[in-house]
């Protein structure tokens, strides 16, 4: 297995395992389209950066490796947004448009993703921390290390870009993951109500290099 930055061309298969990690959450519901868009434009974007866990030797898969696993995150998620906004809506907008004409009452936790950045908070002082957005494992490789990996990577990843703070968001009641990003390092920071739902947020003081 080798780990390898995030990159547009594991964009459906990033989707792939998104639906089959997250099943029933607002991202997953918006389908595989606007999945695939989201995972094609964010690498791509400066505030946006990941990495994927290959398989080259995986039977039945092109040059380019089988997808066991990947993490995503963003410098900022506002950041995020605004680049998305600009730049993105060309590869975004219609899967999402048409997703959300199929089911208006998806609009409103679209608006409610919008204002994310405003339901999470944050704090007056000290850095802007950087934002864990996404870590999907194939469900077969699941508590075998993988997510460790890439968590390692993204980590490297922020000490290189000087980033002091990562945080995370979980669903409250996901006791699995909150115990993975314990397990490494990250504190209950603060929870918050997003889709009528408690989250908890983690985060983890960056390590220096």
């Amino acid at each position: 297995m080798q780990i390898i930055p995030l990159a547009p061309t594991h964009a459906a298969d990033a989707a792939r395992l998104h639906i089959l990690g997250q099943p029933g959450t607002f991202l997953t519901t918006l389908g595989p389209g606007v999945l695939t868009a989201l995972y094609r434009t964010l690498p791509r974007t400066r505030a946006g950066f990941g990495f994927a866990a290959i398989d080259h030797e995986a039977n039945g898969v092109d040059e380019a490796g089988a997808l066991l696993g990947f993490i995503s995150a963003t410098t900022g998620v506002d950041k995020l947004f605004a680049e998305i906004g600009t730049t993105g809506l060309g590869t975004l907008l219609p899967p999402l448009v048409g997703q959300l004409a199929r089911h208006p009452a998806l609009i409103w936790r679209s608006v409610q993703t919008v204002a994310y950045p405003l339901l999470v908070g944050g704090d007056e002082n000290g850095p802007p921390p950087a934002e864990l957005l996404s870590i999907m494992v194939e469900p077969n490789l699941r508590s075998q290390g993988t997510g460790t990996r890439l968590l390692a990577a993204l980590v490297a990843a922020c000490q290189e870009r000087a980033i002091l703070l990562l945080d995370v968001t979980v669903d409250a009641s996901n006791e699995g993951a909150q115990r993975f990003y314990v397990r490494h390092g990250f504190v209950h920071h603060h929870d918050f109500t997003l889709y009528a739902r408690r989250m908890a947020q983690y985060r983890l003081a960056i390590p220096s290099g």
